[in-house]
Protein backbone atom coordinates (compact mmCIF):
# COMPACT_ATOMS: atom_id res chain seq x y z
CA UNK A 1 0.00 0.00 0.00
CA UNK A 2 2.84 2.39 0.81
CA UNK A 3 4.46 1.78 -2.58
CA UNK A 4 1.14 2.34 -4.35
CA UNK A 5 0.59 5.55 -2.42
CA UNK A 6 4.04 6.77 -3.40
CA UNK A 7 3.41 5.94 -7.06
CA UNK A 8 0.07 7.74 -6.99
CA UNK A 9 1.67 10.76 -5.33
CA UNK A 10 4.38 10.88 -7.99
CA UNK A 11 1.75 10.66 -10.73
CA UNK A 12 -0.27 13.47 -9.15
CA UNK A 13 2.82 15.68 -8.80
CA UNK A 14 3.85 14.93 -12.38
CA UNK A 15 0.36 15.74 -13.66
CA UNK A 16 0.33 19.02 -11.74
CA UNK A 17 3.76 19.99 -13.12
CA UNK A 18 2.70 19.17 -16.68
CA UNK A 19 -0.54 21.15 -16.41
CA UNK A 20 1.12 24.13 -14.73
CA UNK A 21 3.80 24.30 -17.42
CA UNK A 22 1.13 24.05 -20.12
CA UNK A 23 -0.89 26.87 -18.57
CA UNK A 24 2.23 29.02 -18.17
CA UNK A 25 3.21 28.64 -21.82
CA UNK A 26 2.28 31.99 -23.36
CA UNK A 27 3.44 33.85 -26.47
CA UNK A 28 6.59 35.85 -25.76
CA UNK A 29 5.47 39.44 -25.21
CA UNK A 30 6.98 42.29 -27.22
CA UNK A 31 8.80 44.60 -24.85
CA UNK A 32 8.56 48.36 -25.42
CA UNK A 33 6.28 47.98 -28.47
CA UNK A 34 6.17 50.47 -31.30
CA UNK A 35 2.88 52.21 -32.14
CA UNK A 36 0.59 50.20 -34.44
CA UNK A 37 1.26 51.12 -38.06
CA UNK A 38 -1.15 51.52 -40.94
CA UNK A 39 1.51 52.65 -43.44
CA UNK A 40 0.95 51.03 -46.82
CA UNK A 41 2.18 51.31 -50.36
CA UNK A 42 -0.32 52.76 -52.82
CA UNK A 43 -1.47 51.77 -56.31
CA UNK A 44 1.41 53.72 -57.86
CA UNK A 45 3.83 51.62 -55.82
CA UNK A 46 2.23 48.48 -57.22
CA UNK A 47 2.64 49.81 -60.76
CA UNK A 48 6.33 50.47 -60.14
CA UNK A 49 6.68 46.94 -58.78
CA UNK A 50 5.06 45.59 -61.95
CA UNK A 51 7.55 47.48 -64.11
CA UNK A 52 10.41 45.94 -62.17
CA UNK A 53 8.92 42.46 -62.57
CA UNK A 54 8.67 42.87 -66.33
CA UNK A 55 12.45 43.01 -66.54
CA UNK A 56 13.54 39.36 -67.21
CA UNK A 57 16.66 39.37 -65.06
CA UNK A 58 17.75 35.73 -65.47
CA UNK A 59 21.51 35.76 -65.00
CA UNK A 60 22.58 32.35 -66.31
CA UNK A 61 25.95 32.14 -64.57
CA UNK A 62 27.08 29.03 -66.42
CA UNK A 63 25.88 30.17 -69.84
CA UNK A 64 28.65 32.06 -71.68
CA UNK A 65 26.11 33.33 -74.20
CA UNK A 66 23.58 34.55 -71.63
CA UNK A 67 21.76 37.74 -72.55
CA UNK A 68 22.63 40.53 -70.10
CA UNK A 69 20.45 43.21 -71.69
CA UNK A 70 17.82 43.03 -68.93
CA UNK A 71 20.52 43.72 -66.34
CA UNK A 72 21.97 46.52 -68.45
CA UNK A 73 18.59 48.23 -68.36
CA UNK A 74 17.72 47.48 -64.73
CA UNK A 75 19.49 50.35 -62.96
CA UNK A 76 18.30 52.92 -65.53
CA UNK A 77 14.78 51.60 -64.89
CA UNK A 78 15.22 52.02 -61.14
CA UNK A 79 16.56 55.55 -61.62
CA UNK A 80 13.36 56.47 -63.42
CA UNK A 81 11.08 54.76 -60.88
CA UNK A 82 12.83 56.02 -57.73
CA UNK A 83 14.49 59.38 -58.57
CA UNK A 84 14.93 60.55 -54.95
CA UNK A 85 16.72 57.33 -54.03
CA UNK A 86 19.26 57.70 -56.80
CA UNK A 87 19.67 61.43 -56.24
CA UNK A 88 20.29 61.04 -52.51
CA UNK A 89 21.98 57.66 -52.00
CA UNK A 90 25.46 56.71 -53.15
CA UNK A 91 25.33 54.09 -55.91
CA UNK A 92 28.10 51.54 -56.33
CA UNK A 93 27.91 48.61 -58.73
CA UNK A 94 29.47 45.39 -57.46
CA UNK A 95 30.97 43.24 -60.23
CA UNK A 96 29.14 45.47 -62.72
CA UNK A 97 25.57 44.43 -61.88
CA UNK A 98 25.21 44.03 -58.12
CA UNK A 99 23.56 47.13 -56.66
CA UNK A 100 24.77 48.88 -53.50
CA UNK A 101 23.01 52.04 -52.38
CA UNK A 102 24.56 53.78 -49.36
CA UNK A 103 22.23 55.99 -47.32
CA UNK A 104 24.54 58.00 -45.10
CA UNK A 105 23.31 58.34 -41.54
CA UNK A 106 23.57 61.05 -38.90
CA UNK A 107 26.25 59.17 -36.95
CA UNK A 108 28.63 57.51 -39.37
CA UNK A 109 30.70 56.08 -36.51
CA UNK A 110 27.94 53.57 -35.78
CA UNK A 111 28.12 50.22 -37.55
CA UNK A 112 25.79 50.19 -40.56
CA UNK A 113 22.68 48.14 -41.24
CA UNK A 114 22.48 46.11 -44.46
CA UNK A 115 19.06 45.42 -45.99
CA UNK A 116 19.36 42.82 -48.74
CA UNK A 117 17.52 41.23 -51.63
CA UNK A 118 18.42 39.87 -55.05
CA UNK A 119 17.06 41.01 -58.38
CA UNK A 120 18.07 37.97 -60.41
CA UNK A 121 15.38 35.33 -60.92
CA UNK A 122 15.23 31.77 -62.16
CA UNK A 123 14.03 31.06 -65.67
CA UNK A 124 10.39 30.30 -66.46
CA UNK A 125 8.61 28.39 -69.22
CA UNK A 126 5.82 30.68 -70.40
CA UNK A 127 3.88 27.71 -71.81
CA UNK A 128 3.34 26.40 -68.26
CA UNK A 129 2.06 29.68 -66.81
CA UNK A 130 -1.52 30.94 -66.61
CA UNK A 131 -0.16 34.47 -67.15
CA UNK A 132 3.12 35.40 -68.78
CA UNK A 133 5.97 35.03 -66.27
CA UNK A 134 7.30 38.49 -67.13
CA UNK A 135 3.99 40.18 -67.87
CA UNK A 136 3.32 41.05 -64.20
CA UNK A 137 -0.43 40.84 -64.74
CA UNK A 138 -2.84 41.23 -61.86
CA UNK A 139 -5.60 38.65 -61.57
CA UNK A 140 -7.82 37.85 -58.59
CA UNK A 141 -5.95 40.35 -56.46
CA UNK A 142 -2.48 38.87 -57.08
CA UNK A 143 0.50 39.82 -59.25
CA UNK A 144 1.70 36.90 -61.37
CA UNK A 145 5.39 37.12 -62.23
CA UNK A 146 8.70 35.40 -61.82
CA UNK A 147 10.38 37.16 -58.92
CA UNK A 148 7.14 38.42 -57.38
CA UNK A 149 8.02 36.50 -54.22
CA UNK A 150 11.69 35.61 -54.79
CA UNK A 151 12.72 38.44 -54.18
CA UNK A 152 11.92 41.55 -56.17
CA UNK A 153 9.12 42.21 -53.69
CA UNK A 154 11.76 42.86 -51.02
CA UNK A 155 13.90 45.05 -53.28
CA UNK A 156 10.92 47.07 -54.47
CA UNK A 157 9.64 47.38 -50.89
CA UNK A 158 13.00 48.74 -49.73
CA UNK A 159 13.15 51.29 -52.54
CA UNK A 160 9.55 52.40 -51.96
CA UNK A 161 10.21 52.84 -48.25
CA UNK A 162 13.38 54.84 -48.91
CA UNK A 163 11.71 57.05 -51.51
CA UNK A 164 8.86 57.76 -49.07
CA UNK A 165 11.14 58.55 -46.12
CA UNK A 166 13.39 60.78 -48.23
CA UNK A 167 10.31 62.80 -49.21
CA UNK A 168 9.64 63.31 -45.49
CA UNK A 169 13.20 64.59 -45.01
CA UNK A 170 14.14 61.60 -42.87
CA UNK A 171 17.82 60.92 -42.12
CA UNK A 172 18.66 57.52 -40.60
CA UNK A 173 20.63 57.53 -37.34
CA UNK A 174 23.33 55.29 -38.87
CA UNK A 175 24.41 54.28 -42.38
CA UNK A 176 22.02 52.02 -44.23
CA UNK A 177 23.11 49.91 -47.19
CA UNK A 178 20.45 48.73 -49.60
CA UNK A 179 22.02 45.85 -51.49
CA UNK A 180 20.73 43.56 -54.24
CA UNK A 181 22.70 40.76 -55.87
CA UNK A 182 22.49 39.74 -59.52
CA UNK A 183 23.83 36.19 -58.98
CA UNK A 184 22.08 34.79 -55.90
CA UNK A 185 20.11 32.15 -57.78
CA UNK A 186 23.28 30.78 -59.40
CA UNK A 187 25.45 30.92 -56.27
CA UNK A 188 27.64 33.61 -57.80
CA UNK A 189 30.28 35.81 -56.19
CA UNK A 190 28.57 39.21 -56.12
CA UNK A 191 27.55 39.06 -52.45
CA UNK A 192 30.86 37.55 -51.22
CA UNK A 193 32.67 40.36 -53.05
CA UNK A 194 30.42 42.97 -51.40
CA UNK A 195 31.05 41.45 -47.97
CA UNK A 196 34.80 41.55 -48.57
CA UNK A 197 34.57 45.15 -49.76
CA UNK A 198 32.80 46.25 -46.57
CA UNK A 199 35.36 44.39 -44.48
CA UNK A 200 38.22 46.14 -46.25
CA UNK A 201 36.56 49.50 -45.55
CA UNK A 202 35.98 48.69 -41.89
CA UNK A 203 32.21 48.76 -42.36
CA UNK A 204 31.21 45.40 -40.88
CA UNK A 205 27.44 45.66 -40.26
CA UNK A 206 25.74 45.75 -36.89
CA UNK A 207 22.79 43.89 -38.41
CA UNK A 208 21.85 42.30 -41.73
CA UNK A 209 18.34 41.49 -42.96
CA UNK A 210 17.90 39.25 -46.01
CA UNK A 211 15.29 36.92 -47.50
CA UNK A 212 14.27 33.69 -45.78
CA UNK A 213 11.34 33.63 -43.38
CA UNK A 214 8.19 35.66 -43.84
CA UNK A 215 4.73 36.20 -42.44
CA UNK A 216 2.61 33.15 -43.21
CA UNK A 217 -1.08 32.39 -42.68
CA UNK A 218 -0.84 28.60 -42.59
CA UNK A 219 1.60 27.78 -39.78
CA UNK A 220 2.36 24.16 -38.86
CA UNK A 221 0.86 22.09 -36.02
CA UNK A 222 -2.63 23.22 -36.96
CA UNK A 223 -2.10 26.64 -35.37
CA UNK A 224 -4.47 29.28 -36.71
CA UNK A 225 -3.71 32.85 -37.72
CA UNK A 226 -0.64 34.66 -39.00
CA UNK A 227 2.86 33.78 -37.91
CA UNK A 228 6.16 35.53 -38.59
CA UNK A 229 9.09 33.12 -38.82
CA UNK A 230 12.53 34.71 -38.68
CA UNK A 231 15.48 32.68 -39.91
CA UNK A 232 18.32 32.88 -37.39
CA UNK A 233 20.48 30.30 -39.17
CA UNK A 234 20.57 28.30 -42.37
CA UNK A 235 21.72 24.82 -43.17
CA UNK A 236 24.96 24.17 -44.96
CA UNK A 237 24.99 22.64 -48.40
CA UNK A 238 27.13 20.52 -50.69
CA UNK A 239 26.62 18.25 -53.65
CA UNK A 240 28.47 14.94 -53.78
CA UNK A 241 29.16 13.21 -57.09
CA UNK A 242 29.62 9.55 -56.24
CA UNK A 243 31.21 7.10 -58.69
CA UNK A 244 31.36 3.36 -57.97
CA UNK A 245 33.66 1.09 -60.01
CA UNK A 246 33.81 -2.64 -60.88
CA UNK A 247 34.78 -4.88 -63.79
CA UNK A 248 31.55 -4.56 -65.80
CA UNK A 249 30.20 -7.18 -68.14
CA UNK A 250 27.08 -8.72 -69.67
CA UNK A 251 23.72 -8.33 -68.00
CA UNK A 252 23.22 -12.10 -68.20
CA UNK A 253 25.74 -12.62 -65.36
CA UNK A 254 25.03 -9.95 -62.73
CA UNK A 255 26.73 -9.67 -59.35
CA UNK A 256 26.15 -7.72 -56.17
CA UNK A 257 29.67 -6.37 -56.71
CA UNK A 258 28.69 -4.66 -59.98
CA UNK A 259 29.15 -0.89 -60.01
CA UNK A 260 25.42 -0.30 -60.41
CA UNK A 261 24.51 -2.75 -57.64
CA UNK A 262 27.00 -1.18 -55.25
CA UNK A 263 25.72 2.29 -56.07
CA UNK A 264 22.09 1.35 -55.49
CA UNK A 265 22.87 -0.55 -52.28
CA UNK A 266 24.90 2.32 -50.85
CA UNK A 267 22.30 4.94 -51.70
CA UNK A 268 19.51 2.76 -50.32
CA UNK A 269 21.39 2.36 -47.04
CA UNK A 270 22.01 6.10 -46.91
CA UNK A 271 18.31 6.85 -47.36
CA UNK A 272 17.09 4.22 -44.90
CA UNK A 273 19.52 5.18 -42.15
CA UNK A 274 19.17 8.93 -41.71
CA UNK A 275 21.29 10.74 -39.14
CA UNK A 276 20.06 11.19 -35.62
CA UNK A 277 17.57 14.00 -35.15
CA UNK A 278 17.73 16.71 -32.52
CA UNK A 279 15.89 19.87 -31.60
CA UNK A 280 18.17 22.86 -31.95
CA UNK A 281 17.52 25.88 -29.74
CA UNK A 282 15.84 27.91 -32.55
CA UNK A 283 13.56 25.02 -33.57
CA UNK A 284 12.59 24.35 -29.95
CA UNK A 285 11.82 28.06 -29.51
CA UNK A 286 9.73 28.07 -32.69
CA UNK A 287 7.71 25.06 -31.53
CA UNK A 288 7.06 26.64 -28.14
CA UNK A 289 5.84 29.87 -29.76
CA UNK A 290 3.56 27.91 -32.08
CA UNK A 291 2.19 25.83 -29.23
CA UNK A 292 1.60 28.93 -27.12
CA UNK A 293 -0.99 29.95 -29.73
CA UNK A 294 -2.44 26.46 -30.09
CA UNK A 295 -4.73 24.22 -28.10
CA UNK A 296 -4.11 22.81 -24.64
CA UNK A 297 -2.73 19.55 -26.04
CA UNK A 298 0.02 21.39 -27.89
CA UNK A 299 0.85 23.49 -24.84
CA UNK A 300 0.98 20.38 -22.69
CA UNK A 301 3.57 18.77 -24.97
CA UNK A 302 5.69 21.77 -25.92
CA UNK A 303 5.52 23.34 -22.49
CA UNK A 304 7.18 20.19 -21.19
CA UNK A 305 9.93 19.45 -23.67
CA UNK A 306 12.05 18.18 -20.78
CA UNK A 307 9.75 15.13 -20.87
CA UNK A 308 8.32 15.01 -24.39
CA UNK A 309 11.39 15.95 -26.45
CA UNK A 310 11.89 12.38 -27.80
CA UNK A 311 8.20 12.21 -28.79
CA UNK A 312 8.36 15.60 -30.52
CA UNK A 313 11.45 14.59 -32.47
CA UNK A 314 9.77 11.37 -33.55
CA UNK A 315 6.70 13.27 -34.72
CA UNK A 316 8.82 15.72 -36.69
CA UNK A 317 10.65 12.87 -38.38
CA UNK A 318 7.32 11.82 -39.89
CA UNK A 319 7.08 14.67 -42.41
CA UNK A 320 9.59 15.70 -45.05
CA UNK A 321 9.37 19.41 -44.23
CA UNK A 322 9.56 18.96 -40.45
CA UNK A 323 12.25 16.26 -40.67
CA UNK A 324 14.47 18.72 -42.52
CA UNK A 325 14.29 21.00 -39.48
CA UNK A 326 15.87 18.46 -37.14
CA UNK A 327 18.61 16.70 -39.11
CA UNK A 328 20.95 16.70 -42.09
CA UNK A 329 19.16 15.56 -45.25
CA UNK A 330 20.39 13.61 -48.27
CA UNK A 331 18.45 14.03 -51.53
CA UNK A 332 19.26 11.77 -54.48
CA UNK A 333 19.02 14.01 -57.54
CA UNK A 334 20.94 12.38 -60.41
CA UNK A 335 21.72 8.82 -61.52
CA UNK A 336 23.85 7.52 -64.38
CA UNK A 337 24.51 3.89 -65.28
CA UNK A 338 24.89 1.90 -68.43
CA UNK A 339 24.32 3.36 -71.90
CA UNK A 340 22.71 0.05 -72.96
CA UNK A 341 19.98 -2.08 -71.42
CA UNK A 342 22.01 -5.31 -71.50
CA UNK A 343 25.43 -4.01 -70.41
CA UNK A 344 26.71 -3.79 -66.85
CA UNK A 345 28.92 -0.68 -66.81
CA UNK A 346 32.35 -0.41 -65.26
CA UNK A 347 31.28 2.73 -63.48
CA UNK A 348 27.97 4.07 -62.10
CA UNK A 349 27.42 7.60 -60.84
CA UNK A 350 25.01 9.52 -58.67
CA UNK A 351 24.70 13.04 -57.29
CA UNK A 352 23.40 13.60 -53.78
CA UNK A 353 22.34 17.07 -52.60
CA UNK A 354 23.09 17.40 -48.89
CA UNK A 355 21.70 20.04 -46.53
CA UNK A 356 23.82 20.11 -43.40
CA UNK A 357 22.25 20.72 -40.00
CA UNK A 358 23.83 23.60 -38.03
CA UNK A 359 24.80 21.04 -35.41
CA UNK A 360 27.41 19.37 -37.62
CA UNK A 361 29.96 20.03 -40.38
CA UNK A 362 30.29 19.27 -44.07
CA UNK A 363 33.06 16.76 -43.30
CA UNK A 364 30.86 14.83 -40.88
CA UNK A 365 27.95 14.80 -43.31
CA UNK A 366 30.22 13.64 -46.15
CA UNK A 367 31.73 10.87 -44.03
CA UNK A 368 28.24 9.45 -43.58
CA UNK A 369 28.13 8.95 -47.37
CA UNK A 370 31.59 7.41 -47.52
CA UNK A 371 30.65 4.90 -44.83
CA UNK A 372 28.14 3.34 -47.28
CA UNK A 373 30.60 2.58 -50.10
CA UNK A 374 33.79 0.61 -50.69
CA UNK A 375 37.29 1.88 -51.33
CA UNK A 376 36.84 1.74 -55.13
CA UNK A 377 34.39 4.63 -54.85
CA UNK A 378 35.38 8.21 -55.66
CA UNK A 379 33.77 11.43 -54.49
CA UNK A 380 33.68 14.95 -55.87
CA UNK A 381 32.16 17.74 -53.79
CA UNK A 382 30.96 21.02 -55.29
CA UNK A 383 28.97 24.08 -54.21
CA UNK A 384 30.19 23.53 -50.66
CA UNK A 385 29.09 25.82 -47.85
CA UNK A 386 29.25 25.13 -44.13
CA UNK A 387 26.14 25.74 -41.97
CA UNK A 388 25.81 29.31 -40.79
CA UNK A 389 26.21 30.28 -37.15
CA UNK A 390 23.02 30.83 -35.15
CA UNK A 391 22.14 34.50 -34.79
CA UNK A 392 21.21 35.63 -31.27
CA UNK A 393 17.47 35.65 -30.67
CA UNK A 394 16.85 35.38 -26.94
CA UNK A 395 16.96 38.90 -25.51
CA UNK A 396 19.22 40.30 -28.22
CA UNK A 397 18.53 43.97 -29.07
CA UNK A 398 18.58 43.44 -32.84
CA UNK A 399 16.18 40.50 -32.75
CA UNK A 400 13.98 42.35 -30.27
CA UNK A 401 13.92 45.36 -32.60
CA UNK A 402 12.84 43.15 -35.47
CA UNK A 403 10.06 41.72 -33.30
CA UNK A 404 8.88 45.23 -32.42
CA UNK A 405 8.63 46.25 -36.08
CA UNK A 406 6.81 43.02 -36.99
CA UNK A 407 4.34 43.53 -34.15
CA UNK A 408 3.73 47.11 -35.25
CA UNK A 409 2.77 46.13 -38.80
CA UNK A 410 1.33 42.65 -38.09
CA UNK A 411 -0.12 43.08 -34.59
CA UNK A 412 -1.92 39.71 -34.42
CA UNK A 413 0.95 37.61 -35.75
CA UNK A 414 2.99 35.25 -33.64
CA UNK A 415 6.77 35.67 -33.95
CA UNK A 416 9.37 32.92 -33.73
CA UNK A 417 12.92 32.05 -34.81
CA UNK A 418 13.59 29.12 -37.11
CA UNK A 419 16.37 27.41 -39.05
CA UNK A 420 16.19 27.97 -42.80
CA UNK A 421 16.55 24.76 -44.79
CA UNK A 422 17.32 26.49 -48.10
CA UNK A 423 20.35 28.65 -48.93
CA UNK A 424 20.52 32.41 -49.22
CA UNK A 425 23.19 35.05 -49.70
CA UNK A 426 22.82 35.84 -46.01
CA UNK A 427 25.27 33.01 -45.27
CA UNK A 428 28.11 35.11 -46.69
CA UNK A 429 27.35 37.97 -44.31
CA UNK A 430 26.78 35.65 -41.37
CA UNK A 431 30.48 34.75 -41.35
CA UNK A 432 31.33 38.32 -40.33
CA UNK A 433 28.10 39.67 -38.80
CA UNK A 434 26.54 37.61 -35.98
CA UNK A 435 23.25 39.50 -36.20
CA UNK A 436 22.24 38.25 -39.62
CA UNK A 437 18.54 37.47 -39.97
CA UNK A 438 16.43 36.05 -42.77
CA UNK A 439 12.98 37.58 -42.98
CA UNK A 440 10.78 39.19 -45.61
CA UNK A 441 8.34 41.59 -43.96
CA UNK A 442 5.58 40.48 -46.33
CA UNK A 443 2.64 38.11 -45.95
CA UNK A 444 3.17 35.09 -48.19
CA UNK A 445 -0.39 33.81 -48.06
CA UNK A 446 -1.61 30.35 -48.99
CA UNK A 447 0.67 28.56 -51.42
CA UNK A 448 2.81 31.60 -52.29
CA UNK A 449 5.95 30.04 -50.80
CA UNK A 450 5.52 26.72 -52.60
CA UNK A 451 5.33 28.54 -55.97
CA UNK A 452 8.83 29.98 -55.59
CA UNK A 453 10.83 28.75 -58.62
CA UNK A 454 7.63 27.08 -59.83
CA UNK A 455 4.64 27.73 -62.04
CA UNK A 456 2.50 30.85 -61.54
CA UNK A 457 4.63 32.50 -58.87
CA UNK A 458 2.42 35.22 -57.44
CA UNK A 459 2.01 37.70 -54.60
CA UNK A 460 -1.17 39.29 -53.31
CA UNK A 461 -1.34 43.01 -54.12
CA UNK A 462 -2.43 43.93 -50.60
CA UNK A 463 0.39 41.85 -49.14
CA UNK A 464 2.91 43.82 -51.18
CA UNK A 465 1.41 47.16 -50.10
CA UNK A 466 1.63 46.11 -46.46
CA UNK A 467 5.21 44.94 -46.99
CA UNK A 468 6.14 48.45 -48.11
CA UNK A 469 4.83 49.59 -44.73
CA UNK A 470 7.03 47.07 -42.93
CA UNK A 471 10.23 48.31 -44.57
CA UNK A 472 9.19 51.91 -44.01
CA UNK A 473 8.73 51.33 -40.29
CA UNK A 474 11.90 49.25 -40.04
CA UNK A 475 14.01 52.12 -41.35
CA UNK A 476 12.02 54.88 -39.64
CA UNK A 477 12.65 53.55 -36.11
CA UNK A 478 16.33 52.63 -36.43
CA UNK A 479 17.11 55.04 -33.60
CA UNK A 480 15.65 52.35 -31.32
CA UNK A 481 18.13 49.74 -32.49
CA UNK A 482 21.04 48.87 -30.22
CA UNK A 483 24.48 50.44 -30.59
Amino acid sequence: MIVLAIVLAVIVVLAVVLVVNAVRLKPTPVADPLPPSDVRGDDAAVERFQEMLRCPTVWGLHDPDADRSAFDGFVPLLRRLYPRVFDSLELELIDGYGISLLWKGADRELAPVVLMAHHDVVSADAAEWTHGPFAAEIADGAIYARGAVDTKCIWAGLLEATEHLLAEGYVPPRDVYLFSSNTEEDGGDTTPHFVKLLQQRGRVPYMVLDEGGAVIDNPPLGVQGQFAVVGVAEKGIFNARIATSAEGGHAATPSLEDATAKLVAGLDALQKNPPASKLSAPVAAMLRELAARGGFGLRLVFGNLWLFRPLVIRIMQGGSETAAMVRTTYALTQLEGSPAHNVIPKQARATVNVRVDPGETVDAACQRIKDRFDDRTTYELFEVSEPSPIAPFDGDPAFDYLRRVIASVYPTAGIAPYVQTSCSDARHFHRVCPRTYRFAGILFAGDSRSRIHGQDERLDVEAYKRGVGFYTEFIRHLDRLGK
